[in-house]
C-alpha cells in the first residue's frame, strides 16, 4: 500500500510541476476509477489528450488491483480533481 501511496504523491508533484496555469489545467485529461473495496475514487493525470489517458489506464489498475482493490468503474474525462484520493472510510474513521 505504501507503494500506491508514494506514487499518488509523485503523480500530485508530477501535476504540479506540469501546469503552467488554472486554464491549462481544466483543460487536461484525468482517469477517474472507482472502486468498491476500499471505496475510493482515484484521479491519475493530467493528460493531453483521452487517448494518452487510455494507454495509461492499465498500469493504474494493475496497481490498484495488486493492493487489493475491487473495481466500480473507469471514467476519461476533462476536470480539475482538487484531491487525487478520496475515501469514504477515511471520512467515517473516528
Amino acid at each position: 500500500m505504501l507503494g500506491f501511496y508514494l506514487f499518488c504523491i509523485y503523480v500530485a508533484v508530477l501535476c504540479l510541476l506540469v501546469g503552467s496555469g488554472p486554464r491549462d489545467r481544466q483543460e487536461k485529461w484525468w482517469v477517474e476509477v472507482v472502486t468498491d473495496l476500499p471505496r475510493c475514487t482515484y484521479y491519475f493525470g493530467p493528460f493531453d489528450s483521452d487517448k494518452e489517458a487510455s494507454s495509461n489506464t492499465p498500469g493504474y489498475i494493475e496497481d490498484l488491483e495488486s493492493e487489493g482493490a475491487r473495481r466500480v468503474s473507469i471514467r476519461i474525462k476533462r476536470c480539475q480533481p482538487s484531491e487525487l484520493t478520496i475515501c469514504e472510510s477515511e471520512a467515517m474513521q473516528f
